[in-house]
């Protein structure tokens, strides 16, 4: 890692760490603050290799993700997240596959790994999907079944 990388990324997580970062703009404006002149597309892989989310909050590092998300009481946490976040959920083979509006599956996908629903073996967010990796066909569509009733959806 060169040194001005170096000392880029050191900056991200510090101003990312100190809370309320709400954009890349911003972040591009607080690094220029630094110093530190970078482009919204390098701001943005960096953000991706750091594993830097985006939730309600702003962004959080990956061992802080759950800051906005998660509190002492993960479920009723989980509950609200669904309840406030899924928009549909459908189970495929032993895949669950749910949807939320753009930019609100990390924060839903955080909350359900902090609280891995039983029959999840694993969480994939993106930007408005997340894939439920289930242990049968059958744990899937029970998962589903939870999380849409939660959701109000059914």
């Amino acid at each position: 890692m060169t040194t001005d990388r170096a000392r880029r990324i050191r900056l991200i997580g510090e101003l990312v760490e100190g809370g309320g970062v709400q954009s890349q703009e911003q972040l591009r404006e607080l690094l220029l603050e630094q110093g530190v002149d970078a482009t919204q597309a390098t701001i943005s892989r960096d953000l991706r290799e750091m594993g830097v989310v985006k939730g309600p909050a702003g962004y959080a590092l990956p061992g802080e993700a759950g800051v906005a998300v998660l509190s002492r009481d993960r479920e009723r946490e989980l509950e609200r997240s669904v309840t406030t976040l899924l928009i549909s959920a459908q189970p495929a083979a032993n895949l669950a596959v749910l949807h939320t509006a753009p930019g609100h599956a990390q924060p839903l996908g955080v909350a359900l790994d902090a609280c891995r629903p039983d029959g999840v073996v694993g969480v994939l967010a993106g930007d408005d999907t997340i894939f439920l990796a289930c242990r049968s066909d059958d744990a899937a569509t029970t998962v589903v079944r939870r999380l849409r009733r939660t959701a109000g959806l059914d």
